[in-house]
C-alpha cells in the first residue's frame, strides 16, 4: 500500500510539473524571434572633435565620421526595406533605401558618450534594432596673438546627451612674451593661469615671463560634472604684449562599444 501510495503521489507530481512547463512555454513563446538578420559593421565607435580658434575666429572644424554597413542584413519573410540609424544627439533619425545603399554614415560635431540605435525594416514590415555607445572627445585650440588682455576661454564640459558628464578637461597652455624689436625696450611680464568652475577655483601661482621667453601650464580636471569652465589669464601689466595658445581636451572614459569590423576572408 506505501509503494502504490508514493507512487501515486510521484504521478501527482509529475503531472503538476507538466502542467507548470506548459505555461512556460506558452508565455516564452508568444513574441517569437525576428526573421531580420540584423548583421551590421564598423570600424570604428569613438573618435575625437578638433576645433581650431585663432584670434577670435574659427579657422578649423572636423567633427568625427562614423560608417555603418548594413549590407549583409538578410530577412526570412522577403527583401529588406531600409535601414536606419538614431545617433542619439538629438539629431533626426536617417533612414536610407536598402535598393540603393547598404552604408550610413554620421558625422558627430559635439562630444558625448552617445547611445545610437540601429536597426533595419523588411518589406513584410518587420524591424529589428541594436544599440552601441559612441564615445566622442574634443580637442580644442584656442590661440590669442599681439595681446595685452587675453580673452577668457569658456569650456562647456556638458555631455550633447543623457549620459555621464566627461571624466577629465585637460589644459595645456602656453603664454609667450615674444622680443622687442631688436631687443629695445624689453620687460618681463607675470601670468597667472586661473581655472574657475561651480565653486571651484585653480590657480597656478604667478610666474615671471622674460622678454624672449615663455612660460606652460598643464593642469588636469578630473570629474569636471556638467557645466561651464572658464580659463583666464592673468598679465601684472598692459605694456608688454604676449602671445596665448591653449590646447584643451574633453575626454570620457572609455566605455564605447568594441569595433565590429568585417572579417577578413582567408585564403
Amino acid at each position: 500500500m506505501r509503494v502504490r501510495a508514493n507512487q501515486s503521489i510521484l504521478l501527482t507530481l509529475l503531472l503538476f510539473t507538466a502542467v507548470l512547463a506548459g505555461c512556460t512555454t506558452d508565455d516564452d513563446g508568444g513574441g517569437g524571434e525576428s526573421p531580420i538578420d540584423l548583421v551590421i559593421y564598423y570600424d570604428s565607435t569613438s573618435g575625437m572633435i578638433q576645433e581650431n580658434i585663432q584670434n577670435g575666429a574659427q579657422v578649423s572644424f572636423s567633427g568625427v565620421e562614423l560608417s555603418f554597413d548594413y549590407a549583409y542584413t538578410k530577412s526570412t519573410a522577403g527583401d529588406i526595406e531600409s535601414f536606419y540609424f538614431e545617433a542619439g544627439d538629438g539629431s533626426s533619425r536617417i533612414i536610407v533605401d536598402a535598393n540603393e545603399t547598404g552604408e550610413i554614415t554620421y558625422t558627430y560635431a559635439t562630444h558625448g558618450l552617445f547611445t545610437a540605435n540601429l536597426g533595419a525594416i523588411d518589406e513584410a514590415g518587420n524591424e529589428d534594432n541594436t544599440t552601441i555607445t559612441i564615445r566622442i572627445d574634443k580637442k580644442t585650440l584656442l590661440g590669442e596673438s599681439g595681446t595685452t588682455n587675453p580673452p577668457t576661454m569658456n569650456i562647456d564640459s556638458t555631455p550633447d546627451c543623457e549620459c555621464p558628464a566627461p571624466n577629465k578637461i585637460e589644459i595645456d597652455s602656453t603664454v609667450e612674451n615674444p622680443p622687442n624689436f631688436q631687443g629695445i625696450g624689453g620687460s618681463p611680464v607675470s601670468v597667472t593661469w586661473i581655472l574657475s568652475g561651480e565653486g571651484i577655483e585653480r590657480n597656478s601661482g604667478q610666474e615671471q615671463i622674460a622678454d624672449g621667453q615663455d612660460a606652460q601650464w598643464m593642469h588636469s580636471e578630473l570629474n569636471p560634472g556638467a557645466q561651464i569652465w572658464t580659463l583666464d589669464v592673468e598679465l601684472n601689466q598692459e605694456n608688454e604684449q604676449v602671445n596665448v595658445e591653449h590646447e584643451v581636451t574633453i575626454t570620457y572614459s572609455g566605455q564605447e562599444s568594441n569595433p565590429n569590423p568585417m572579417p577578413i576572408e582567408s585564403d
